[in-house]
C-alpha cells in the first residue's frame, strides 16, 4: 500500500515538473527575456541637476529628452549621411498631389500603441489639429503651412497645404503623433506632465524613475520588435561634463553625447579595447542676442547691426577653439554661418567684405561703436546712443565647461570694447525655458541641421519660427528673408533651391542676425563592452549622437545587439 501510494505521489510530482517546466519554456519563448540576460543600455543625452518626471512632447522646456523617438516614432525620418533619403517609421510612403499642394501619407498597418489599441490615421489628423487649435503646441510649424488635414481610411492620411512647400515632409519628421484615445483629455496639452506614456516607439515604459535615475523599458506591442535588442535604457542624472569625466572610469556608460577634455587619454586609455568616439564637424554655434528685449536698453543696443558687428569682432574664436573647445570645434569665419559640411552650398557673394566683422580686432569693435555713438563713461563702460546704461548677460546652461569658458573669452573682448557683459549659467531647464519666453539677453546655442542647410536657417531666423523652438530664440524677423525661405519651399529643382538658398546667405551675412563663432563636433562616444553596433568612423552611415535633435538616434538604437 505505501508503495502504490509512493507511485502516485512520484507520477503526481513529476506530471508538476513537467507543467511548470512547460510554462517556463512558454513564457522566455513570449518574451524572449527568460533565455538571457535582461540588455540594460546606460545613456547620458541630457544635464540636469535632478530628473522631473516629464514625457510631454509638446514641453520643450521641461520633457526628459528620450521622449521623442524612443517613445514617440516619428513617420519618417531622412537621413542627412545618406543624401537625405527617408527612412519609414510609423508611414510607409508618402506622395504629393500633382500640383504640389497637398500631400498624402501611407500609414504602417498593424501598429499598436504600447497600451494595445490601433494606431491609425486618425491619431495622426488629431495631433494636428491639436496644434492648429493650440499654438502653444506647434512645435513644428503646422500653423504656418497647413490649410486642413483628412483622414480618408485608417491608413491615409492627407495633408492640405496652404502653399506648395517642397520641404514639408522633411519638417514633419518632428512631429509627435499622440494617441487621441489619451490627449482628448488633457485639459491642457502643455501643463500635463504625461508621466506615463502611452507612445508607439520601442521605449515606453517606465519602470523606475527617481531623482537620480530613471529606466524606460520596451513597448510591449512595439511594431518592429524584432529589430529591438535593447530590453530597457538607463539613464542616470548627470549635471555636466566634470560629472561625466569623474563617472568615466567606472565603465558603466555605454552610450554618451558629452565634451570629454583630452578624449583619447580620459576616456579611450580607460579601457583601449571597448571605448571609442567619433566626432564630426556638426551645426553652427552662435550667439543669439534677444532682438525682442523688454529692456529698452538692450532692444536698442541689439536691434543695431553696428553693435552687432563690434559683438563679433570682438570673439577671439581661435582660443574659443583651442582653449575652450581643447581644438574639437572648427572657427566659423563667415557671416552667413554656413556649416563646412554644406560646402556645396557656398555662394560666393555671401563672402569677401561681408566676413570682415568675423575677424579678431578688438581696436576695430571699439571704433565702430565710438562712431556709431555708443560713449564711454567714467568707469569705460558704453550707454547706447541714446544714453541709456547698458549691461547684460550671456547665458550657459550649468556644468557645459566648454561652452561656459567660450562664454567667458567672449566676455572678456566685450568688456575689451568697453561693453558689460557677463556670465551667466542656469539650470539646462531653466536655461531653455529662458530661450522660449525670452526672458534672457543674450544665449550661446547652436541650431539643428537637416539634409540640406535650408532647415537649421529657417527654423532660427523666419518669423514662422520665432521664438518657437529654442533655436529661434533671438526672435529675428525679416520680411526680404521671409521671402527668399517661401521661394525656397515652392522651389522643385536642386539647381532652383541652390541659387534661392545663396539668396539667403547673402541676407543673412549682410544683417548678421545672431553671432556665428565656431561649428561644434558631434559629440558621441561609445563603449563596445555590452552592445555591438555603433556608428563609427568607418562606417559613417548616419548621425551617430544620441541627443534630442538628432531623429536618426532611433535607426541607431536599432543596430544596437547585447554582447554575447
Amino acid at each position: 500500500m505505501k508503495t502504490m501510494r509512493y507511485l502516485e505521489f512520484t507520477r503526481r510530482s513529476m506530471l508538476l515538473a513537467a507543467t511548470t517546466l512547460g510554462a517556463s519554456l512558454a513564457y522566455a519563448g513570449a518574451f524572449g527575456l527568460a533565455a538571457r540576460a535582461e540588455a540594460v543600455l546606460s545613456m547620458h543625452i541630457e544635464e540636469q541637476t535632478s530628473w522631473v518626471r516629464n514625457f510631454n512632447p509638446f514641453d520643450l522646456g521641461g520633457r526628459r529628452q528620450s521622449t521623442m523617438d524612443f517613445v514617440y516614432e516619428p513617420l519618417v525620418i531622412f537621413n542627412a549621411d545618406d543624401g537625405g533619403k527617408p527612412v519609414y517609421r510609423l508611414a510607409t510612403g508618402f506622395k504629393f498631389s500633382d500640383d504640389l499642394k497637398s500631400i498624402t501619407y501611407t500609414m504602417r498597418p498593424g501598429v499598436k500603441w504600447s497600451d494595445g489599441k490601433p494606431l491609425t490615421s486618425a491619431d495622426v489628423k488629431y495631433t494636428i489639429e491639436l496644434m492648429l487649435k493650440n499654438p502653444a503646441v506647434d512645435i513644428v510649424g503646422v500653423g504656418d503651412t497647413i490649410a486642413s488635414v483628412e483622414a480618408p481610411s485608417p491608413e491615409e492620411i492627407k495633408i492640405n497645404l496652404k502653399d506648395v512647400n517642397s520641404e514639408f515632409p522633411e519638417s514633419l519628421a518632428d512631429l509627435p503623433v499622440v494617441p487621441e484615445h489619451i490627449w482628448k483629455d488633457v485639459a491642457d496639452p502643455i501643463a500635463f506632465k504625461n508621466e506615463n506614456p502611452v507612445g508607439s516607439g520601442p521605449m515606453t515604459e517606465i519602470r523606475r524613475f527617481t531623482p537620480q535615475v530613471y529606466e524606460q523599458c520596451r513597448n510591449p506591442n512595439y511594431w518592429d520588435a524584432a529589430s529591438l535588442h535593447v530590453d530597457c535604457l538607463k539613464l542616470p542624472q548627470i549635471a555636466g561634463n566634470d560629472q561625466m569625466l569623474a563617472l568615466l572610469p567606472e565603465g558603466s556608460m555605454d552610450w554618451i553625447g558629452s565634451f570629454i577634455p583630452q578624449i583619447d587619454k580620459t576616456f579611450v586609455a580607460l579601457d583601449p579595447e571597448h571605448n571609442g568616439y567619433w566626432q564630426p564637424p556638426a551645426e553652427t554655434v552662435a550667439f543669439m542676442m534677444n532682438l525682442k528685449s523688454s529692456d529698452p536698453a538692450k532692444a536698442e543696443a541689439f536691434d543695431d547691426l553696428n553693435f552687432r558687428r563690434a559683438f563679433s569682432l570682438a570673439m577671439d574664436r581661435t582660443s574659443m577653439v583651442d582653449v575652450a573647445g581643447f581644438g574639437y570645434p572648427k572657427a566659423n569665419l563667415h557671416a552667413s554661418g554656413l556649416p563646412p559640411r554644406f560646402e556645396a552650398w557656398r555662394d560666393k557673394a555671401a563672402e569677401g567684405a561681408k566676413d570682415e566683422w568675423m575677424a579678431y580686432d578688438v581696436d576695430k569693435a571699439n571704433k565702430i561703436l565710438d562712431d556709431a555713438g555708443y560713449k564711454k563713461g567714467d568707469d569705460g563702460l558704453r550707454t547706447t546712443p541714446t544714453g541709456k546704461p547698458l549691461a547684460f548677460t550671456l547665458i550657459i546652461p550649468n556644468g557645459w565647461t566648454d561652452w561656459i569658458d567660450t562664454a567667458q573669452i567672449a566676455a572678456e573682448g566685450l568688456r575689451a570694447a568697453g561693453l558689460n557683459a557677463s556670465v551667466g549659467t542656469p539650470e539646462y531647464e531653466q536655461w531653455q525655458k529662458q530661450l522660449l519666453e525670452g526672458s534672457f539677453d543674450v544665449a550661446l546655442n547652436s541650431r539643428a541641421d537637416g539634409s540640406t542647410p535650408f532647415r537649421g536657417y529657417y527654423q532660427t531666423m523666419s518669423t514662422a519660427f520665432a521664438g518657437r523652438i529654442t533655436g529661434a530664440a533671438s526672435r529675428y524677423s525679416n520680411p526680404k528673408l521671409d521671402e527668399a525661405f517661401n521661394a525656397y519651399r515652392k522651389a522643385t529643382t536642386d539647381e532652383d533651391r541652390k541659387k534661392l538658398f545663396g539668396e539667403i546667405q547673402v541676407i543673412v551675412a549682410d544683417d548678421l542676425p545672431m553671432v556665428p563663432v565656431f561649428n561644434g563636433p558631434t559629440w558621441y562616444q561609445y563603449s563596445t563592452k555590452r552592445f555591438t553596433g555603433w556608428v563609427t568612423a568607418k562606417e559613417p552611415v548616419m548621425n551617430p549622437e544620441d541627443h534630442d535633435n538628432n531623429r536618426m538616434r532611433l535607426v541607431h538604437l536599432l543596430r544596437l545587439k547585447p554582447v554575447q
